[in-house]
């Protein structure tokens, strides 16, 4: 009986050993546990300080280079936009020059074109005396016009182009049956008579200072006098029409003997 109660108590003590030793050992896993989790807490928290390095690495390696590329963008496009001024100075002196150069020759011609308009031809008439205009010549019948030969002359700076003559005057000159004098129909109410020259004589342009000399009969054919005259005078007008505002005309007198 006292064995078998040893026996037990023994029993009982193994037990009570089994589960100190069971505590002990789970303390010893706490402990390790605990010890790994702060291990592993520390590994984590190196781990992130590493990444965390790492990013600030990056991102600072990163800002370096979008500034670098930035400042290089600006160089280009500072670079770009002074290539394009300059190319926008070239083109616009380009420009410039051929407007100032269009512009020159459209001034200069417009001064031909100015100059030209303003040109103009001026006639004069003039017989071997002077001057056609206040002259008075003696004429009988059957004679040839005195104031031949006739002298025009272009004292303008512009081409007379052709010439077309009329006479007027104041008494029946007798010309109706000359074929180089054509009666027509009179407006001035002083020289009733009027002849137009249909001739082929003085249809001749007369360049800037030059004379053109018309003789003989092809001018003014002979005299045949009709009609009446005043104290014995004809008045006469001879007017020559050119490219001119105005023709050309001499008054002058015949005195008949």
């Amino acid at each position: 009986m006292a064995n078998h109660d040893k026996q037990k108590d023994s029993e009982a003590e193994n037990r009570q050993n089994e589960v100190e030793e069971i505590k002990r050992a789970e303390k010893d896993v706490e402990r390790r546990l605990a010890a790994l989790e702060i291990s592993v807490s520390e590994i984590r928290k190196s781990h992130l300080e590493g990444h965390k390095w790492f990013t600030t690495v990056m991102f600072t390696l990163i800002a370096v280079l979008l500034t670098v590329l930035g400042i290089m963008s600006k160089s280009d496009v500072r670079e770009a936009i002074r290539d394009m001024k300059s190319d926008m100075r070239d083109v616009s002196l380009d420009l410039q020059s051929k407007v100032d150069k269009t512009t020159g020759e459209m001034e200069k011609n417009f001064q031909n074109l100015a100059g030209e308009s303003l040109k103009k031809p001026l006639l004069t008439i003039a017989t071997r005396t002077g001057f056609l205009d206040g002259q008075i010549f003696d004429i009988s019948q059957n004679k040839n016009f005195p104031i031949l030969p006739l002298f025009l002359k272009n004292e303008g700076d512009k081409r007379t182009g052709s010439l077309s003559i009329r006479l007027a005057s104041s008494c029946d000159l007798g010309l109706q049956n000359s074929y180089e004098w054509q009666p027509v129909e009179s407006n001035q109410k002083d020289l009733p008579f009027t002849y137009y020259y249909r001739g082929s004589g003085p249809a001749m342009d007369i360049a800037p200072k030059e004379t053109a000399t018309f003789t003989g009969e092809n001018i003014l054919p002979t005299i045949f006098l009709s009609g009446t005259t005043t104290n014995g005078l004809i008045d006469c007008k001879l007017q020559i029409f050119y490219e001119s505002e105005k023709p050309a005309e001499a008054k002058f007198q015949l005195k008949v003997r």
